[in-house]
C-alpha cells in the first residue's frame, strides 16, 4: 500500500529532510533583516541607538547558548520536536517585540526567548542534516548554511513591506505567525536516519542513507575516520581551540561586509542609497552561492585545502583590493568574490567539525565551535564601526580584516597538523 510503503519512503528521502533543514535554517536568517528595524523602532518607540543594537548582540548570544543546550538534547529528544520547540520559540519572541513597551522587556522577549528558539532550529538542522549526509557533509551543511545567508533575499523586502504598510508593531506579529506556519509545515519531516540494521532489512530511502554511511566509513578521506568524541573530550584537544579560532577570525571579515556593505559601496564608490541596498542582495547571493560551492569543493578535495584557500583569497581582496575598487562593477567583483570566499568558511567548518570529531555528539560539539561565529558577528560589525568613527572612512578596516584572514591560513595548517598528529587527517 501506499501509505506503509510510497509514504514512508516518501517521508524517509533525505532530500526532502535536507530540504526541511534548509527552510529551518532560513528561518534563522530572518535575524539578518533587523538592520530595516532600526529606524522605525527609533522613530516609533524611541528608543536609542545603541539600546537597539544591544537587542541584536543579546539575540546572537541567546542563541548561541541555545545550540549549547539543543546540541546536550540530541540523543534524548527527537530532532522534530527540537524544531518545533525552536520554531514556537522562535515566532513567539518576534511577535512579543512587536508588543515590547520598553527596551527590557525587548531583551527579555525578543533576544531571550526569540534568541532560544534560532539556536534550537539552527542545531537541529545541521545535526539532521550531517546525520543524513554521511558521505557528503560538505553539500549538506552547503546548503543549510547557504539558506540562512540567503534569506535577506526573501526576508528583507518582506520586512520593509511590512513596516511601511502597517508599521513595525505589525511587522514583527505577522513575521512570528509566518515563522511559526513554516516551523508546523516543514519540521514534521525532520527525523533521524533510520538504524543501519533496520535500513538494510526494510530496504527503501532509509538503506540509501546506511549504504552512504557505509561508504563514507569503508573509504579514505581527506581527515581521515573519525573519532566520536563527547564535547568534554572534544575541549581537551588543541585542534578544538584552534578550529574555533579559524571560526572567529574567518567569519570577522563576512560578518563586517554583511553589516556595512552599503555604507562601504556609499563611501568608496559613491553609490545611492538604493545601489547600496543592491549590494546587500549582491552579498546574499555570493553567501549563498559560496556556501553551496566550496562545501561541494571539500568534499570533492578536502576540507583543509579549500578552507586555506577561501581565506587566503580573501586576505588578498581585503588588502590589495578592496581600497582600489572605485567603480561600481569593480566594487560589486569584489564584493561578490569576498562574499563567496565567507560562505565557503561558513560551510566547509561545520562538516569539518563532524570530520574531526565525529557525528555521535555533532550537535554539542558543533554549537561550541559555532560559539566562534557569534564572537565574529560581534567583532566584524564592531570594528567596521569603529574603524569609521575614528578615522572618517572604512578604509583601514580592510588590513586589519585582511590580516585576521592571513592569520586563518596558519590556524589551518595548525589545525591539521595537530589532526595528523592524532591520526585524524590523511
Amino acid at each position: 500500500m501506499f501509505w506503509e510503503g510510497g509514504f514512508v519512503a516518501f517521508r524517509q528521502s533525505r532530500v526532502l529532510v535536507l530540504a526541511a533543514a534548509c527552510v529551518c535554517n532560513a528561518l534563522v536568517g530572518s535575524l539578518y533583516m533587523w538592520s530595516i528595524f532600526n529606524l522605525p523602532l527609533q522613530a516609533e518607540r524611541g528608543w536609542a541607538p545603541g539600546g537597539i543594537a544591544l537587542a541584536y548582540s543579546l539575540y546572537l548570544v541567546s542563541e548561541c547558548v541555545a545550540s549549547i543546550v539543543c546540541g546536550r538534547l540530541q540523543a534524548s529528544v527527537s530532532p522534530r520536536a527540537r524544531a518545533y520547540f525552536g520554531g514556537l520559540f522562535l515566532s513567539v519572541g518576534w511577535f512579543c517585540g512587536g508588543i515590547a513597551p520598553s527596551l527590557p522587556i525587548m531583551y527579555v522577549t525578543f533576544s531571550l526567548i526569540g534568541g532560544i528558539g534560532s539556536g534550537f532550529l539552527y542545531n537541529t538542522a545541521m545535526t539532521i542534516a550531517t546525520d543524513w549526509y554521511p558521505d557528503r557533509r560538505g553539500f549538506a551543511t552547503g546548503w543549510c548554511t547557504g539558506c540562512t545567508g540567503l534569506s535577506p533575499l526573501l526576508f528583507a523586502p518582506l520586512g520593509n513591506a511590512l513596516i511601511e504598510s502597517m508599521g513595525v508593531d505589525w511587522a514583527f506579529k505577522i513575521s512570528a505567525l509566518l515563522f511559526l506556519a513554516a516551523t508546523l509545515g516543514f519540521a514534521w519531516l525532520l527525523r533521524r536516519p533510520p538504524a543501519p540494521g533496520a535500513a538494510a532489512s526494510g530496504g527503501g530511502a532509509g538503506s540509501g542513507v546506511a549504504d552512504a554511511a557505509a561508504s563514507a566509513a569503508s573509504q579514505p578521506s581527506a581527515v581521515g575516520r573519525p573519532l566520536d568524541m563527547p564535547p568534554s573530550r572534544m575541549m581537551r584537544t588543541p585542534e578544538f581551540y584552534s578550529l574555533w579560532l579559524v571560526y572567529v577570525v574567518g567569519a570577522t571579515s563576512g560578518m563586517m561586509l554583511i553589516g556595512h556593505a552599503s555604507g562601504i559601496g556609499q563611501q568608496l564608490v559613491s553609490m545611492t542609497v538604493a545601489q547600496g541596498a543592491l549590494m546587500v542582495g549582491v552579498l546574499a547571493v555570493a553567501n549563498f552561492a559560496g556556501r553551496l560551492l566550496f562545501g561541494a569543493l571539500s568534499d570533492r578535495f578536502g576540507r583543509y585545502p579549500v578552507l586555506a584557500f577561501t581565506l587566503a583569497t580573501t586576505a588578498v581582496l581585503m588588502i590589495a583590493c578592496f581600497a582600489h575598487a572605485t567603480t561600481f562593477p569593480l566594487f560589486t567583483a569584489v564584493l561578490f568574490a569576498t562574499g563567496l570566499c565567507f560562505g565557503g568558511i561558513m560551510s566547509i567548518v561545520p562538516a569539518l567539525t563532524g570530520d574531526l570529531f565525529g557525528l555521535a555528539h555533532y550537535g554539542q560539539n558543533y554549537a561550541l565551535v559555532f560559539s566562534g561565529y557569534t564572537c565574529a558577528s560581534l567583532i566584524g560589525p564592531m570594528l567596521g564601526a569603529l574603524v569609521l568613527e575614528q578615522t572618517g572612512a572604512y578604509t583601514a578596516a580592510f588590513p586589519i580584516a585582511g590580516a585576521l584572514s592571513v592569520a586563518g591560513v596558519g590556524l589551518v595548517v595548525l589545525t591539521r597538523l595537530l589532526a595528523q598528529r592524532r591520526g585524524r587527517a590523511a
